[in-house]
């Protein structure tokens, strides 16, 4: 995940790049989370139940990194089209990107560690099919075309006076992240998925506005 953000920061950029990136994300965020988690659903079936793991449980999990493998060639083809690019279409996603895809899949297994943190009595692993099902969910947020939040355009302008404040409140989070990072990443993920209907409404607004304030400029 820093191999975006180093380039951005030593301002070093390249068709190379941009094509190594996406194969790493490829294999980060769409081979690996699908080989943990079907791992982690097979460990939990009986050992006759091998075959019928081999012969339907791998299609989702293949289907995803399918997805987010053309999730991450419709990126590569937009972020050439950049210089045509609108204001409003640097602020949205098409489709979920392929990091968030890679946590919401794995939100399962981190509320089943969560489960056995606080030592309660319920294993979402007897839910099998229910977790090959999220993952379809997941596999097609990918390649949507629904319009989500870009986070990395944010900027925040922080006074001197609030610098401390803002500081002491990161490593505050950072130790909290640390000291229960399975149940973090669950929130996080949750709080994810909450915006997505929210990025949705706020996409319809803005080009109702655009629409308005062209219609506007070209009457003057």
């Amino acid at each position: 995940m820093i191999d975006g953000l180093s380039a951005r920061l030593l301002r070093a950029f390249s068709r190379f790049g941009a094509e190594l990136d996406s194969l790493a994300d490829a294999i980060s965020f769409g081979v690996a989370p699908s080989i943990i988690s079907f791992l982690w659903i097979k460990s939990s079936l009986p050992v006759d139940n091998n075959s019928e793991i081999l012969g339907w449980f791998w299609i989702p999990f293949l289907f995803y990194t399918m997805c987010c493998a053309f999730r991450l060639a419709r990126f590569n083809v937009m972020a050439q089209e950049k210089q045509n690019e609108s204001v409003l279409k640097r602020g949205y996603f098409t489709g979920v990107p392929s990091p968030a895809g890679a946590a919401l899949v794995l939100l399962p297994l981190a509320f089943s560690f969560i489960c056995e943190r606080l030592a309660l009595d319920f294993e979402i692993l007897d839910y099998s099919y229910l977790l090959l099902l999220w993952v379809t969910l997941i596999s097609v947020l990918l390649v949507s075309q629904i319009p989500t939040f870009s986070f990395r355009n944010i900027r925040l302008s922080v006074s001197s006076r609030k610098a401390l404040f803002v500081l002491i409140i990161v490593c505050l989070i950072v130790a909290i992240f640390i000291k229960e990072m399975w149940l973090s990443l669950f929130t996080m993920g949750i709080l994810y998925l909450l915006t997505l209907p929210i990025s949705f409404v706020m996409h319809q607004k803005d080009i109702v506005n655009l629409d308005k304030k062209s219609l506007s400029n070209s009457k003057d």
